[in-house]
């Protein structure tokens, strides 16, 4: 519509241009000028409402020369945002059905406004496939514009969570800005895959322990961790600097905290420890070890034994960690497969 504005606008004043020179010059009245201008650019062939002179000739030639050619402008921008938008439309829509089959792990994002915003810029920055869902359709076109997919429509709606792909999902982030609205979507997705991992915004004290009875792993209050950590930038800078510094992935630096688990079925890694895992990493230092019960070991010493399930919480360069997470996923299939004998 945007496209169409100009030559609208144009038409309009072409419009206004003859008729005020029919009715001020010639001597029409507004409506006889008005229908000159209709029956010049509509190309119709109909008489003068009254006869011409030489100036009013002239200056039909000139009305006809230039308005006609705007008029079929126009006529030709209708119909290709009318046929041509709806064609690529459609065929857009057909790509993202079909990028939307072939998601698999990825991190569906329900709400694009500023914490949404933010949840999608940190989770591009660590590589993670994400699909964002927002009503508005501007909202929408922001997102694909910052390079995510993007579906429109409401996330409390099964079935569009259903072609979301929240069955393949590896997590759920409910960010809207209404509690209401994050609590119908965590219920929605919680009934579509039990086993999904939901993370969900709270604007209130209430509104968290709805989240948490509907189904949400976890739940954040952006204005409650935002207290917090102004507090503690007050009374502890130093101490707010290490955990800025821990919270956010830091390409400048090349150094992030970072998650590694041990698959649950690898039987064979429960008499394996950190060090037998982690024996050529000098930068990256394991910060923690979560128990598959559910326990938490702080600063563990390379002689802590692992077991199947255990989460390790490390923090060091980017390209050293990934180095580590292959090197465990091939000690998995190592171990997991002894091979023959």
């Amino acid at each position: 519509m945007r496209r169409l504005a100009g030559p609208f606008a144009a038409l309009c004043l072409l419009f206004a241009v003859g008729t005020a020179w029919y009715a001020l010059v010639e001597g029409f009245g507004l409506l006889e000028g008005l229908f000159m201008v209709v029956i010049t650019l509509s190309t119709v062939g109909y008489q003068e409402v009254r006869p011409l002179d030489a100036s009013g000739q002239i200056f039909s030639i000139l009305f006809i020369l230039g308005g006609v050619g705007l008029m079929l402008y126009t006529a030709a921008a209708i119909v290709e945002q009318v046929i041509v938008s709806d064609v690529v439309e459609r065929l857009g829509e057909r790509r993202l059905s079909r990028r939307l089959r072939q998601m698999r792990e990825h991190i569906v994002v329900c709400g694009f406004g500023r914490v949404g915003q933010e949840v999608a810029r940190e989770l591009g920055r660590r590589d993670e496939t994400l699909l964002i869902i927002d009503r508005d359709r501007e909202t929408c076109d922001r997102a694909r514009a910052a390079g995510h997919t993007a579906l429109q429509g409401d996330a409390t709606e099964e079935e569009l969570l259903e072609r979301a792909g929240v069955g393949r999902a590896r997590a759920l982030i409910a960010a809207a800005d209404s509690d209401a609205v994050n609590a119908f979507t965590v219920l929605t997705a919680r009934a579509l895959n039990p086993e999904l991992y939901i993370i969900a915004r709270a604007g209130s004290v209430s509104g968290e322990h709805r989240l948490g009875t509907a189904g949400a792993n976890r739940v954040i209050s952006p204005y409650r961790i935002a207290g917090r950590r102004m507090a503690l930038a007050a009374t502890q800078p130093l101490i707010q600097e290490i955990v800025d510094l821990f919270a956010a992935h830091r390409p400048e630096a090349g150094q992030l905290v970072a998650q590694l688990g041990i698959a649950p079925d690898a039987e064979a890694l429960s008499s394996g420890t950190i060090g037998d895992l982690l024996p050529r990493s000098h930068q990256t230092r394991v910060l923690g070890v979560l128990r598959a019960d559910g326990a938490f070991a702080a600063a563990p010493p390379p002689e802590t034994a692992l077991a199947p399930g255990d989460r390790l919480m490390v923090f060091g360069s980017e390209s050293e960690i990934r180095e580590i997470a292959t090197r465990i996923e091939r000690t998995v299939e190592a171990q997991a497969d002894p091979g023959p004998g």
